[in-house]
C-alpha cells in the first residue's frame, strides 16, 4: 500500500490528505520547558536549542514547578489544547523530580500532557504515567542509522528511541513520533520510517523538514525541499489516516506547502508577558 501512495501525483496525494484532515479536530500544542540543559555529548549538529542558548544564556536554567504551572495555565488561557514537558536529554533515567511537573500540570490545568525527554527507560515512563502523563513524544530523527548519527553523533541511539516508543505503547501511553526529512535520506528510508511509525499505531505524527540554524555545526547545510517535505507529510497522512498530523511550519518558507498536507495539529509558541 505504501508503494502505491508514494506513486500518487501531487494533485491526487494532496487531495486525499486534505480530505482526511478536513474531518479532524484541530489541536494546538505548545512546550512547557523544564530545562534547556542537555547531557548529550557531543551536542547534536543541528540543535535548535544551541541556537537559542547562544542568544539567551538563561535558557539552560531549570524552571521551577511553579513556573511550569504558570506557563501551562497561560497556554490554556490562549487556547492551547496540549502541552509537552520538554527537557534536554538527561540520560535514560529521568531526574527524580520530573514526575512532579507532570502531576502539577494535570492538577492545575485541563491540558493534555505529553513528555518530551528523549530516549528514557521503561521505569521512567511508568513513573511519568503514574503522575498522569497522557502520552510520550519521541521522534526517531531518521530511520537511517547513518543519517541519524550524522546530525546526532552523541547521546541516545536510534534503537534507544525506538525502544522508548515500544515501551510507551506497552504501557498504554499515546504515541507521538515522526522524523526529519531532507537530510540525505533515500526513498527507501522514508518508506522504512513510515512503516515503523505505522506499527506503533501513533496517535500523532510530526514529519518535519530539516532546517539549519545559526550557531550550530550544520548552519551551512541546505534546508529540505518544501515540496518533498509536504509530499512526505501527506504520504504519512494517507498511510496513517487516524493519526493527528502536526506541522510547525504554518508560515514563512514552508507555510503554504503545509496547507497542502491536511495537517490538523500545529505547534504554537505564544509569548507570555508580565
Amino acid at each position: 500500500m505504501i508503494d502505491d501512495i508514494m506513486k500518487l501525483s501531487d494533485e491526487e496525494l494532496f487531495s486525499k490528505a486534505q480530505g482526511i484532515g478536513s474531518g479532524k479536530v484541530k489541536i494546538k500544542a505548545s512546550p512547557a520547558i523544564i530545562t534547556g540543559e542537555c547531557l548529550t555529548k557531543p551536542h547534536c549538529n543541528h540543535c535548535k536549542w544551541d541556537n537559542t542558548k547562544e542568544k539567551n544564556e538563561q535558557f539552560s536554567l531549570k524552571n521551577s514547578v511553579e513556573a511550569v504551572i504558570e506557563r501551562g495555565q497561560f497556554l490554556e488561557s490562549v487556547g492551547i489544547n496540549r502541552v509537552f514537558t520538554a527537557s534536554g536529554w538527561m540520560g535514560y533515567k529521568i531526574p527524580e523530580d520530573y514526575p512532579n511537573y507532570i502531576e502539577a500540570l494535570k492538577t492545575n490545568t485541563e491540558l493534555e500532557v505529553f513528555g518530551l525527554l528523549g530516549a528514557i527507560d521503561k521505569e521512567s515512563l511508568k513513573r511519568l504515567k503514574s503522575s498522569g502523563m497522557d502520552g510520550y513524544l519521541c521522534g526517531i530523527e531518521s530511520p537511517n542509522e547513518e543519517v541519524y548519527r550524522k546530525f546526532r553523533p552523541g547521546g541516545d541511539t536510534l534503537q534507544d528511541r525506538l525502544n522508548t516508543l515500544y515501551y510507551s505503547k506497552e504501557l498504554g501511553l499515546k504515541i507521538w513520533s515522526g522524523f526529519l526529512v531532507g537530510f540525505g535520506e533515500e526513498e527507501k528510508d522514508v518508506i522504512k520510517g513510515l512503516n515503523i511509525l505505522k506499527g506503533l499505531e501513533p496517535e500523532s505524527l510530526s514529519i518535519l523538514p530539516f532546517t539549519p540554524y545559526p550557531f550550530t555545526n550544520m548552519m551551512g547545510d541546505n534546508p529540505a525541499n518544501p515540496l518533498y517535505w509536504a509530499r512526505t507529510v501527506a504520504q504519512a497522512h494517507v498511510y496513517m489516516k487516524k493519526a493527528n498530523i502536526f506541522s510547525d511550519m504554518q508560515s514563512g518558507f514552508y507555510g503554504e506547502y503545509s496547507l497542502l498536507t491536511g495537517a490538523n495539529g500545529s505547534y504554537e509558541f505564544p509569548r507570555q508577558y508580565k
